[in-house]
């Protein structure tokens, strides 16, 4: 059974059990039924006309042997897919061939292949080796005998993996921690400076961003889970607790419940109780954001193994400041103050109806050097771009959306983010008015792309300086990440490198494919739509990617004199 806010292949959204209980992650979607029709791929000239920004470009096709069409077509053709759609789009990154190519300019929902965008513009903006450096200030003077006459200040910058997380296959989630690695670093750097009392607050100061913490068209549903997180310009605890619920000695008594890490200001109230052995156990959880109120209720059975949720923060910030004030406590520094957050609210920076970066800007606070008293270098930004696509994280992917937007225009936003996206993958082939996002991590229903701009940027990153890195970080097939449990004891174990996408209604997986003859082919896979299980459709991908492996051209018939 996974943990509580695993996702289904590990990412956005999933059926998720508790012995026996299983709760409901998934989303709808939008009736809607393409006409499925296979495309003859494109001609030179048509794609140059298109693309005068790119070198890339796809010849005119070569007459493919019609055994590798033909079975990804009766693959996708069966009876049970008819209620959905499919778009595909195989290209050989050895002459720019397209092989395959069904819906590819049409658009789809991609769930978590929007990943794939944010990972490759990381990349091609910051580098692999860039570092986050979090700051913290003392606002005000320390007199002699160690009193800070003012605030304790932590400033987010937009590191989204401030925990210092690596990738490994057998640590899927963060480990759980009384207390965050990156706040007891903090701690530990002003308890050796001469600050004893700060007379002021904690304040975490989350400004570089436009305070948004959800996606455009989240469901409301999605926000109180850990894969739901807001994302903020701080992220402790990657802004998730864990709750553990199991069994009291006797049966009539209330469950034990534990949170990790525990902060003030959250209202646990509990409503389980504890049932004789042999009974299912049945847990409700219900939040109230505004009032920061956490209700568990229903039953767990005696000698039941404890159930673990992981749920998301309702404030990032304040979650950051309570923590802090928490750790600097504990080494014997008084805080008289409280732990306060610092928003920077679109409404505050309204100008003629909507928000203005140019004017939120200018809100931003600023802080002196001189007044940094503790810091946080972040590993470098190729390892946490790991986690994002191997364990498709949502929140390093909205996080690092925002960041770009930031970087580019001064200020962190979902529209900075996603017109930086959209400049970048200009570079790739693909034009700004072809593409509609609102989110960084897919979860969000209004998110579109088609299948031929993913092949456009896999073969732009296949060409770029970082290309080899990119592809690294992309789970592989019967190996690891959310392809780990995938096409083993396939002859595309290993020789798959793609990024999965999974939510109701929708199955993807874009990305690389080592082809026996064929050299490397870069493909996106969409299906949208389809009333078939997860699994059905999955087990279909699979199947073509055993196809692409197994490729090779046929070879021209020699002439005999």
């Amino acid at each position: 059974m996974p943990p509580f806010g695993r996702t289904a292949a590990h990412e956005n959204r999933a059926l998720i059990a508790s012995c026996g209980l299983a709760k409901r992650a998934h989303r709808g979607f939008p009736d809607a039924i393409f006409r499925r029709t296979v495309r003859v791929p494109i001609s030179l000239l048509f794609l140059l006309l298109l693309t005068t920004t790119v070198e890339i470009a796809f010849p005119a096709s070569k007459k493919l042997s019609g055994s590798f069409e033909s079975q990804i077509s009766r693959l996708i053709n069966q009876p049970k897919f008819e209620a959905g759609f499919w778009g595909i789009q195989i290209v050989s990154l050895k002459d720019n061939a397209i092989l395959y190519s069904l819906n590819a300019k049409r658009n789809f929902l991609p769930a978590s292949n929007m990943k794939l965008m944010i990972g490759a513009a990381a990349l091609d903006s910051l580098g692999p080796d860039y570092r986050f450096e979090t700051p913290i200030y003392a606002h005000g003077r320390i007199d002699l005998e160690g009193r800070l006459q003012g605030d304790l200040v932590l400033v987010g910058v937009g590191d989204p993996n401030l925990e210092g997380r690596t990738y490994a296959m057998e640590e899927e989630h963060l480990a759980k921690s009384s207390s965050p690695l990156f706040i007891e670093r903090l701690a530990d750097q002003i308890a050796k400076r001469p600050i004893t009392y700060v007379e002021g607050d904690i304040v975490a100061d989350d400004t570089a961003f436009l305070y948004e913490p959800y996606g455009q068209g989240w469901e409301h549903d999605d926000i109180q889970w850990g894969y739901g997180a807001p994302a903020s310009a701080l992220a402790v605890n990657e802004n998730v607790f864990g709750v553990e619920v199991g069994p009291a000695d006797a049966a009539g008594d209330p469950a034990l419940i534990s949170v990790t890490p525990f902060f003030e200001g959250l209202t646990l109230i509990n409503r389980v109780e504890t049932v004789e052995k042999g009974r299912q156990p049945s847990i409700g959880i219900e939040r109230s954001l505004e009032k920061n109120r956490l209700i568990l209720q229903g039953e767990v059975s005696k000698g039941c193994a404890k159930l673990d949720y992981t749920l998301a923060v309702p404030d990032p910030a304040e979650f950051a400041a309570l923590l802090l004030k928490a750790a600097l406590e504990k080494r014997g520094i008084v805080v008289s103050g409280k732990a306060l957050a610092r928003h920077l609210y679109p409404l505050d920076a309204l100008e003629r109806g909507k928000p203005s970066l140019a004017r939120a800007k200018t809100l931003q606070p600023n802080y002196l050097q001189e007044e940094r008293v503790a810091h946080n270098l972040s590993i470098a930004l190729i390892e946490t771009l790991k986690i994002m696509m191997k364990v498709s994280h949502n929140l390093y992917a909205e996080i690092l959306l925002r960041k770009l937007g930031g970087d580019s225009v001064g200020v962190g936003s979902i529209e900075s983010g996603v017109a930086a996206i959209k400049t970048f993958l200009e570079k790739t082939g693909t034009a700004k008015e072809n593409l509609h996002f609102s989110d960084g991590s897919g979860m969000s229903r209004t998110d579109l792309i088609t299948p031929e701009s993913l092949t456009r940027l896999l073969q732009y990153m296949h060409k770029h300086p970082q290309g080899q890195l990119f592809q690294a970080v992309l789970p592989i097939g019967g190996i690891d990440g959310t392809l780990e449990h995938r096409m083993r004891q396939t002859p595309a174990a290993g020789q798959i490198h793609a990024k999965t996408g999974t939510s109701k209604f929708v199955t993807t997986l874009s990305g690389y494919a080592q082809s026996k003859g064929g050299g490397l082919l870069a493909f996106s896979i969409m299906a949208n739509n389809h009333s078939a299980s997860i699994q059905e459709v999955r087990d279909v991908v699979d199947q073509i990617c055993t196809l692409m492996v197994e490729y090779a051209p046929r070879k021209k018939a020699r002439h005999r004199n």
